[in-house]
Protein backbone atom coordinates (compact mmCIF):
# COMPACT_ATOMS: atom_id res chain seq x y z
CA UNK A 1 0.00 0.00 0.00
CA UNK A 2 1.48 2.98 -1.42
CA UNK A 3 1.22 6.14 0.74
CA UNK A 4 1.46 8.95 -2.32
CA UNK A 5 0.36 12.29 -1.16
CA UNK A 6 0.06 11.10 2.89
CA UNK A 7 2.61 12.79 5.50
CA UNK A 8 5.54 9.86 6.63
CA UNK A 9 8.15 10.71 8.90
CA UNK A 10 11.21 8.83 9.68
CA UNK A 11 10.58 8.01 13.87
CA UNK A 12 13.60 5.96 14.39
CA UNK A 13 16.56 3.58 13.59
CA UNK A 14 16.71 0.09 14.40
CA UNK A 15 19.93 -0.81 16.07
CA UNK A 16 21.23 -4.37 17.60
CA UNK A 17 18.73 -6.71 19.05
CA UNK A 18 17.63 -6.96 22.52
CA UNK A 19 17.81 -10.31 23.64
CA UNK A 20 16.61 -13.17 22.14
CA UNK A 21 12.69 -12.87 21.68
CA UNK A 22 13.25 -10.75 18.57
CA UNK A 23 13.24 -7.35 20.68
CA UNK A 24 14.65 -3.91 18.79
CA UNK A 25 16.93 -1.14 20.39
CA UNK A 26 15.48 1.62 17.92
CA UNK A 27 17.23 5.07 18.60
CA UNK A 28 14.09 7.21 18.15
CA UNK A 29 14.54 10.70 16.42
CA UNK A 30 10.80 11.69 16.85
CA UNK A 31 9.58 14.50 19.40
CA UNK A 32 6.46 12.39 20.28
CA UNK A 33 8.10 8.27 21.35
CA UNK A 34 5.04 8.88 23.82
CA UNK A 35 2.75 8.79 21.15
CA UNK A 36 4.07 4.90 19.53
CA UNK A 37 2.48 2.60 21.70
CA UNK A 38 1.21 -0.98 21.36
CA UNK A 39 -1.01 -1.66 18.07
CA UNK A 40 1.17 1.22 16.61
CA UNK A 41 1.55 0.56 12.62
CA UNK A 42 4.73 1.54 11.52
CA UNK A 43 6.79 1.09 8.14
CA UNK A 44 10.10 -0.18 7.37
CA UNK A 45 9.91 1.64 4.07
CA UNK A 46 9.36 5.02 2.97
CA UNK A 47 7.10 4.15 0.81
CA UNK A 48 5.33 2.44 3.91
CA UNK A 49 4.70 -0.84 1.23
CA UNK A 50 6.34 -3.04 4.71
CA UNK A 51 3.93 -2.65 7.72
CA UNK A 52 4.98 -3.77 11.25
CA UNK A 53 2.67 -3.59 14.34
CA UNK A 54 4.16 -2.47 17.75
CA UNK A 55 3.61 -5.68 20.17
CA UNK A 56 5.63 -3.96 22.57
CA UNK A 57 7.36 -0.88 23.72
CA UNK A 58 9.27 -0.25 26.39
CA UNK A 59 12.33 2.58 27.54
CA UNK A 60 16.18 1.96 28.70
CA UNK A 61 19.25 3.57 29.01
CA UNK A 62 22.18 2.78 27.07
CA UNK A 63 25.40 4.46 26.78
CA UNK A 64 23.69 7.55 28.37
CA UNK A 65 20.79 7.80 26.19
CA UNK A 66 17.36 6.64 25.86
CA UNK A 67 16.88 3.82 23.97
CA UNK A 68 13.34 2.32 23.27
CA UNK A 69 13.08 -1.45 23.06
CA UNK A 70 10.69 -2.73 20.58
CA UNK A 71 9.04 -5.79 19.92
CA UNK A 72 7.00 -5.76 16.34
CA UNK A 73 4.92 -8.26 15.19
CA UNK A 74 6.32 -11.25 12.88
CA UNK A 75 9.93 -10.76 14.53
CA UNK A 76 10.58 -13.45 17.09
CA UNK A 77 13.92 -14.12 16.98
CA UNK A 78 16.80 -13.08 17.23
CA UNK A 79 18.44 -13.93 14.15
CA UNK A 80 14.86 -11.49 12.44
CA UNK A 81 16.15 -8.51 15.00
CA UNK A 82 19.55 -8.78 13.37
CA UNK A 83 18.69 -8.54 10.08
CA UNK A 84 16.65 -5.41 10.57
CA UNK A 85 19.84 -3.56 12.24
CA UNK A 86 20.41 -0.10 10.18
CA UNK A 87 16.71 -0.38 9.33
CA UNK A 88 14.93 3.40 9.28
CA UNK A 89 11.27 3.20 11.07
CA UNK A 90 8.45 5.57 9.76
CA UNK A 91 4.91 6.26 10.67
CA UNK A 92 2.46 8.13 8.50
CA UNK A 93 -0.73 9.74 8.04
CA UNK A 94 -3.67 10.23 10.77
CA UNK A 95 -0.79 9.03 13.15
CA UNK A 96 1.41 11.46 13.08
CA UNK A 97 0.66 14.33 15.56
CA UNK A 98 -0.75 17.70 14.50
CA UNK A 99 1.95 20.23 15.28
CA UNK A 100 1.14 23.93 16.21
CA UNK A 101 2.94 27.27 14.91
CA UNK A 102 6.36 27.20 15.77
CA UNK A 103 7.04 23.30 15.98
CA UNK A 104 8.54 21.64 13.01
CA UNK A 105 9.50 17.73 12.03
CA UNK A 106 13.53 17.54 12.64
CA UNK A 107 13.63 15.17 9.21
CA UNK A 108 12.60 18.64 7.69
CA UNK A 109 15.68 20.56 8.57
CA UNK A 110 17.65 18.56 6.62
CA UNK A 111 18.64 20.63 3.38
CA UNK A 112 17.64 23.49 4.77
CA UNK A 113 20.17 26.75 3.43
CA UNK A 114 21.96 28.41 6.43
CA UNK A 115 22.64 31.89 6.74
CA UNK A 116 23.53 34.60 9.38
CA UNK A 117 21.37 37.53 10.38
CA UNK A 118 22.75 39.62 8.14
CA UNK A 119 22.48 37.26 4.87
CA UNK A 120 25.86 35.48 4.99
CA UNK A 121 24.93 31.96 3.68
CA UNK A 122 26.85 29.98 6.01
CA UNK A 123 25.80 26.36 4.08
CA UNK A 124 23.50 23.35 3.84
CA UNK A 125 21.88 21.27 6.89
CA UNK A 126 23.28 17.70 6.26
CA UNK A 127 21.75 16.15 9.61
CA UNK A 128 20.21 16.69 13.13
CA UNK A 129 21.78 15.41 16.50
CA UNK A 130 19.66 14.45 18.90
CA UNK A 131 21.03 14.68 22.12
CA UNK A 132 20.58 14.23 26.16
CA UNK A 133 20.53 17.90 26.22
CA UNK A 134 19.28 19.16 22.83
CA UNK A 135 19.40 18.81 19.05
CA UNK A 136 22.42 20.18 16.79
CA UNK A 137 22.31 21.01 13.28
CA UNK A 138 25.14 19.38 11.60
CA UNK A 139 25.89 22.16 9.09
CA UNK A 140 27.90 21.42 5.70
CA UNK A 141 29.95 24.39 5.63
CA UNK A 142 29.66 25.41 1.57
CA UNK A 143 30.98 29.38 2.29
CA UNK A 144 34.82 28.92 2.56
CA UNK A 145 35.37 32.99 3.25
CA UNK A 146 33.94 32.91 6.87
CA UNK A 147 35.87 31.93 9.68
CA UNK A 148 33.73 29.46 11.85
CA UNK A 149 35.63 28.04 15.28
CA UNK A 150 35.20 24.41 16.34
CA UNK A 151 34.04 22.97 12.79
CA UNK A 152 34.86 18.94 12.41
CA UNK A 153 35.75 19.64 8.39
CA UNK A 154 33.32 20.70 6.97
CA UNK A 155 30.62 20.37 9.10
CA UNK A 156 30.11 22.64 11.95
CA UNK A 157 28.01 21.71 15.08
CA UNK A 158 24.69 24.40 16.05
CA UNK A 159 22.68 23.90 18.64
CA UNK A 160 19.10 24.07 18.01
CA UNK A 161 18.39 26.68 20.80
CA UNK A 162 17.64 30.61 21.10
CA UNK A 163 20.74 31.83 21.77
CA UNK A 164 21.63 31.03 18.13
CA UNK A 165 18.43 30.24 16.42
CA UNK A 166 16.82 33.34 14.80
CA UNK A 167 14.27 32.08 12.28
CA UNK A 168 13.63 28.46 10.81
CA UNK A 169 11.45 28.97 7.97
CA UNK A 170 10.71 25.45 6.83
CA UNK A 171 8.62 26.37 3.55
CA UNK A 172 11.59 28.38 1.93
CA UNK A 173 14.01 25.61 3.30
CA UNK A 174 15.77 28.20 5.36
CA UNK A 175 17.47 28.92 8.96
CA UNK A 176 18.69 32.28 10.22
CA UNK A 177 21.22 32.31 13.16
CA UNK A 178 21.62 35.03 15.58
CA UNK A 179 25.32 33.78 15.72
CA UNK A 180 27.60 31.18 15.02
CA UNK A 181 28.42 29.09 18.30
CA UNK A 182 32.05 30.40 19.75
CA UNK A 183 33.96 27.31 20.93
CA UNK A 184 37.30 27.26 22.72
Amino acid sequence: MSQDNVDVRLIGVIGKPHGIKGELNVMMVTDYPNTIVKGSMLYMDQDCSMPVEVENIKQKILSGREVSVIKLAGIDDRNGAERLKGTNLYRSGGSIPVLEDGQFWVDDLAGCRVFLSDGTSIGRVKDVEILTSNENLAVIIENRDIAISGKIGDIVYIPIVEDYIENIDISSKKIILKKLPEYI
